[in-house]
């Protein structure tokens, strides 16, 4: 059994109350479902004296205005998983683990959640025997086979699906609160890839107001139809229109999930805006994404074929949100 170290439980009821508890405290984390932080705990990745209850302190829920979705960082997954102003939205959230965790995870937690590895999520015992890794007591990642570089993946189902639909965050830290455009939040290192300042609180998710004609899709690989993370994870957002007897992409955004520590936009898709999605477009965007993808080894699965997969789900994505375009 995985025991955890002793802490101290200090509940926050606001955001600002949470921000000035975590500077008056020593060695702190944030806690709101904890599904990630305390399996965490236990493996003794982190060890923080403190924890700093936020459930009652991030708003829940969310609301629209005639320009933007504003989402609270405490809503959950499993509420989230009913969220219609953007149904690839709620599929990603519907798809995170089981019931049970979705219940209690947080759509802020999903967006800041620890890169993953399968040299580094481990018990104690177990990174020690291997002579730890990189990321956590040791010098030398195992995936790569170097000192220089953790490789460890961003592993979250919203964040892609998020990136496509041009999403900011707000948090508050020491200065007061910030905008953050969810495109500038993330690094490719797999030991720090966030871009936030120690004790920045995430409260505010906000999606522009899509635009007539906008559709998205989530798709996602893994090992098991429950439980697993992505092995991959493929986010398409575009307005549609038919052209005569076919449909036309005006704009196109695809993102690739837990490949890297860094999620992955696919770069020089533009020349197939305003183009009919026909078969034959279709299968290039799909070889254009499998051209980009190049995961890494760190979580399961080969990589060649995680890659490939890349390219096939690309274009089972493209050719649902094309025939359903046209049912409309």
């Amino acid at each position: 059994m995985l025991r955890m170290d002793g802490f101290a439980f200090h509940k926050a009821n606001s955001a600002q109350e949470a921000v000035d508890m975590w500077y008056s405290l020593d060695t702190t984390r944030y806690i709101a479902g904890g599904t990630d932080l305390l399996p965490n705990l236990k493996h003794r990745i982190v060890s923080p004296s403190n924890l700093i209850g936020i459930s009652s302190a991030l708003p829940v829920g969310w609301h629209e205005s005639e320009s933007e979705i504003v989402i609270g960082a405490g809503t959950k997954l499993s509420d989230l998983s009913q969220f219609d102003p953007c149904p690839a939205l709620g599929q990603a959230a519907s798809l995170v683990a089981s019931p049970q965790i979705r219940n209690m995870a947080t759509l802020g937690g999903n967006i800041l959640l620890d890169t993953r590895c399968l040299f580094y999520n481990q018990s104690e015992f177990w990174r020690r025997s291997l002579g730890y890794c990189l990321k956590a007591e040791g010098d030398w990642c195992h995936v790569i086979g170097s000192p220089k570089t953790c490789v460890a993946t961003q592993s979250s189902d919203t964040v892609p699906v998020l990136l496509t639909l041009n999403a900011s965050i707000q948090v508050i830290g020491r200065t007061g609160p910030r905008e953050i455009l969810l495109r500038d939040l993330y690094r490719f290192n797999g030991m720090d890839h966030l871009k936030l300042e120690p004790g920045d609180l995430l409260t505010e998710v906000r999606i522009p107001k899509p635009k007539q004609g906008h559709r998205s899709i989530y798709r996602k690989v893994r090992t098991r139809g429950s439980i697993d993370f992505p092995q991959l994870g493929i986010a398409i957002s575009g307005t549609f229109r038919h052209s005569s007897d076919t449909v036309v992409a005006d704009s196109l955004d695809i993102v690739i999930g837990a490949i890297n520590p860094q999620p992955r936009p696919i770069r020089k898709i533009e020349p197939f805006f305003g183009v009919a999605l026909t078969d034959a477009t279709i299968d290039s965007i799909a070889q254009l994404v499998h051209k980009q993808t190049r995961p890494v080894a760190s979580v399961h699965g080969e990589t060649a074929w995680r890659r490939k997969m890349a390219e096939i789900h690309t274009r089972r994505a493209l050719l649902t949100l094309r025939d359903d375009s046209l049912s409309l």
